[in-house]
């Protein structure tokens, strides 16, 4: 089985940086690289440099240039992605081979998920969140990006801030793909509040609009699993809720509380929109089911 490099390690956004510089014996061993990293964190440099068409003086200029002082150390933190990028389809295989029934497989997830939300609320800091909140209050306008399990996380956030802020709130990624996004994301500006959010494995897309925003003058809210994603250190603000899972690749239990959180503290300080939506529930009395 050939398992290409997943874009969200290290090495991979090593790549992803340079590429537009690399001349196009380094592309072929970026490619290869890339598509077959099992077989090359195995290789020497000599198979390296013959499978990918290249020189053995190529495949060291290569290595200098994503910044790494030996083949041997490029090999390492090649490993060691290969190790990140395989760790959930492992932990899934290793749970498939337990013998523990149905029912203790959703009783440990229940259990898992309560940990998250017990850490997440552990790791609050009052000043952090009266941050957020004030900010959000305050914006101009709100966007949101996220993408994957994330996305159903930024829908819930768009359609509740939309009800108690006089922000305008955008769902920046929520259709077009990145380009319609990044279009979105270039009216940004001080007095704007983008809120990215992410969770393993982590988008690219999400991280480089969150940071094109931040770029603009916007201030940064970051919803994500912890202080190693890589939208914390990039990022204004940051609210953590960790997403473990026993057998998929991330939950974003923790993270749908946070922003549930977020929107209650929101409305909370916006009394006025609660009558204007105490009216509108009245007007719409006979719609509803129950």
């Amino acid at each position: 089985m050939v398992h290409a490099l997943k874009p969200t390690t290290d090495l991979a956004n090593r790549i992803a940086r340079i590429y537009p510089t690399l001349s196009n014996g380094h592309r072929r061993i970026a490619a290869h690289v890339m598509g077959s990293p099992l077989e090359s964190a195995t290789a020497s440099i000599e198979v390296l440099a013959e499978r990918s068409g290249a020189s053995n003086a190529t495949v060291t200029r290569f290595v200098r240039a994503l910044g790494y002082a030996s083949y041997a150390e490029f090999r390492g933190a090649l490993s060691a992605a290969l190790r990140l990028a395989m760790q959930p389809v492992d932990e899934f295989a290793e749970a498939l081979a337990s013998t523990q029934s149905a029912y203790g497989t959703f009783l440990a997830a229940m259990k898992t998920q309560r940990t998250n939300l017990e850490d997440a609320i552990s790791g609050l800091d009052e000043n952090t969140v009266t941050r957020i909140v004030a900010a959000v209050l305050a914006a101009r306008r709100i966007f949101i990006i996220a993408s994957g399990a994330s996305h159903h996380v930024a829908s819930m956030l768009e359609d509740g801030l939309a009800l108690y802020c006089e922000a305008e709130v955008v769902f920046a990624t929520a259709r077009g793909g990145p380009e319609r996004a990044f279009r979105h994301l270039n009216a940004a500006g001080a007095g704007d509040v983008a809120i990215a959010i992410s969770v393993p494995r982590y988008s690219r897309a999400t991280v480089e609009l969150a940071a094109h925003s931040r770029a603009k003058g916007a201030t940064l809210v970051a919803l994500t699993d912890g202080p190693t994603s890589p939208l914390a250190p990039i990022s204004d603000l940051a609210l953590f809720g960790p997403a473990r899972n026993p057998l998929l690749p991330n939950s974003p239990t923790a993270i749908f509380a946070l922003a549930d959180a977020l929107i209650t503290a929101v409305a909370r300080e916006r009394p006025e929109a609660v009558d204007a939506l105490k009216k509108l529930s009245q007007s719409l009395l006979w719609t509803f089911q129950h």
